[in-house]
C-alpha cells in the first residue's frame, strides 16, 4: 500500500491499544509500538499517535513488511502548529 492509497480516514472500529509517540521521533518510539505488536491477538486494532511526520512514510513500509494492515493514517493541525498523526493498524500474526 503506498502513502498515496492509505486512507486518511478513521475507521469505524474500536482501538484496542493506543499508543502515543507525539513529541518523540518514529525512531524512539518504535519499541513502544513493538511491545504493542507483540502484546495483541490477532484482529486486535492498535492506534498510534504521533507528531513524527515520517509517520507517513515508516507505518506504510512496516505494513508492507509485516502481516499487519494499514487501515488509515490521520493528520490534522495540533498545538503550536504541529501537525499530529493517527494511525491505525490491525494485527495479524502469522
Amino acid at each position: 500500500m503506498t502513502e498515496s492509497t492509505v486512507s486518511d480516514t478513521a475507521p469505524d472500529v474500536e482501538p484496542d491499544m493506543t499508543v502515543d509517540n507525539r513529541g518523540r521521533g518514529c525512531a524512539s518510539g518504535i519499541a513502544q509500538v513493538q511491545r504493542a505488536l507483540e502484546d495483541l491477538r490477532d484482529g486486535a486494532v492498535l492506534v498510534i499517535k504521533s507528531t513524527d511526520r515520517r509517520a507517513k512514510q515508516e507505518y506504510p513500509q512496516l505494513a508492507e513488511q509485516t502481516p499487519h494492515e494499514l487501515l488509515a493514517i490521520e493528520s490534522k493541525r495540533g498545538r503550536l502548529l504541529r501537525k499530529e498523526y493517527t494511525t491505525y493498524l490491525e494485527i495479524h500474526h502469522e
